[in-house]
């Protein structure tokens, strides 16, 4: 766990638009009822989490992102190209005995400034995004957002994984990057624990098996929310209990729902919804038990909302 304070339960989807966004805000406003929260929008090319807290106050100002990236400081290169063989990002490329560097393409590793034989690379920061606080009521929201045209997402996530754990709060959600890529990776990295969320449709069904792979790659305990049940008939259950993941609960399809989420509205005033997702985190407290995992905290922090 990034503090001693913070129980982190990380929101993840093998695909988009399965609803991990929805979830992620209303378990941090169920969480909030009884202790303070954290909510980390970690999807940092679309992060939405806003969305759901229109009246959410910013706290200071945003603070930037950067990575260090390499210029020449001199024009007497001898153009040796021996930063382009080492450069495993094709962001340096040498063409007539010119090199050109494409700080967009770099990730900032340093490694052409540190085996440059002549010397002549130096680094310069770049700002590649922004980390941002919010807050509404007893729930702070950290957001990392991705500057538009950038691919860079990991090190925004980092940036806005660290800006969430050094909050005082008790709990932290995080709402992760879909898929199973770099993003979808660093998001779940030092979680307690990951919801799965998957709606019974093929393409959902397919996604979720990568996810729940790359969960156990992790070493990360996970369950699955089947939300939207009833819209398909995908066999979610099934593969569930193939790859001995358990389903925590099913949200059911419907319109109403929809339009809510379309339009920002969350679910407490929902008693059935509500009921389930406090269900889903009964459901991890039992399993922390069972399991007699090491780590006491989760499943002690989980005590005073249950």
């Amino acid at each position: 766990m990034s503090i001693e304070a913070q129980c982190v339960i990380a929101v993840a989807s093998g695909k988009g638009g399965t609803g991990k966004t929805t979830i992620a805000a209303n378990l941090a406003v169920i969480l909030s009822s009884s202790d303070s929260v954290c909510l980390a929008d970690l999807d940092v090319e679309a992060p939405d989490c806003l969305g759901y807290f229109q009246h959410a106050i910013p706290i200071g100002q945003p603070e930037n992102v950067e990575i260090l990236v390499p210029f020449a400081t001199s024009s007497h290169c001898e153009a040796c190209s021996f930063c382009t063989k080492l450069c495993r990002f094709g962001a340096i490329v040498a063409i007539g005995g010119v090199v050109t560097i494409d700080t967009k393409l770099c990730k900032g590793c340093g490694l052409c400034v540190m085996a440059c034989p002549q010397g002549i690379l130096e680094e310069k920061p770049l700002k590649i995004g922004e980390a941002s606080t919010f807050i509404e009521g007893s729930i702070t929201i950290v957001e990392g957002r991705m500057n538009v045209g950038d691919i860079r997402s990991t090190s925004v996530i980092e940036a806005a994984k660290t800006k969430a754990s050094l909050q005082k709060t008790k709990y932290q959600i995080r709402d992760c990057p879909p898929g199973v890529s770099c993003p979808a990776t660093h998001a779940l990295a030092g979680s307690d624990y990951a919801i799965l969320v998957a709606e019974p449709t093929p393409f959902s069904l397919h996604d979720l098996g990568g996810a729940i792979r790359l969960c156990k790659s992790l070493s990360l305990p996970c369950g699955v929310i089947i939300n939207k049940d009833g819209f398909g008939n995908a066999d979610i259950e099934t593969l569930c209990k193939n790859l001995n993941v358990p389903v925590l609960t099913r949200l059911s399809y419907g319109q109403d729902r929809a339009v809510q989420g379309a339009r920002g509205v969350l679910w407490d005033q929902d008693d059935e919804t509500s009921k389930n997702l406090k269900g889903v985190l009964l459901n991890i407290k039992n399993q922390f038990q069972q399991k007699n995992d090491p780590r006491e905290t989760p499943s002690e922090r989980l005590e005073a909302i249950l």
